[in-house]
């Protein structure tokens, strides 16, 4: 399966963020290319959005696209609901949070699946 297709334009992470705090809702599921360089996540690894609606897909067709998306080297991340809510999460914490804090919340919530505490 060509995923090319389904996949919209790269941006680096704080782009994303940024667009979870300017224009709620989005809704994609990003990935990135695995590669030694993506090893920690920056605010600059880049990210892309599945741009396709996956929920009139079959199960075989999802397997197939997300064997498509392992085979050609990359890995899912988050979607941007979720992101939203690591944001949410931590500014109830605090009320300005740094880049810094935002990028360890996410990889925090990445890893765990939980939010993190400050």
């Amino acid at each position: 399966m060509d995923i090319g297709s389904f996949l919209g334009e790269s941006e680096p992470l704080k782009s994303w963020v940024n667009k979870c705090i300017t224009q709620r809702g989005l809704q994609y599921w990003l990935v990135y290319q695995d590669s030694a360089e993506n090893e920690i996540l920056q605010l600059t690894t880049r990210l892309l959005p599945i741009v396709d609606d996956m929920r009139d897909w079959s199960n075989e067709e999802i397997d197939e696209f997300e064997d498509s998306l392992i085979n050609n080297g990359y890995c899912y991340l988050l979607n941007m609901d979720q992101i939203e809510d690591v944001i949410d999460n931590l500014k109830q914490q605090k009320a300005q949070p740094s880049e810094q804090e935002l990028l360890e919340a996410i990889i925090f919530y990445y890893e765990r699946d939980a939010f993190i505490s400050l």
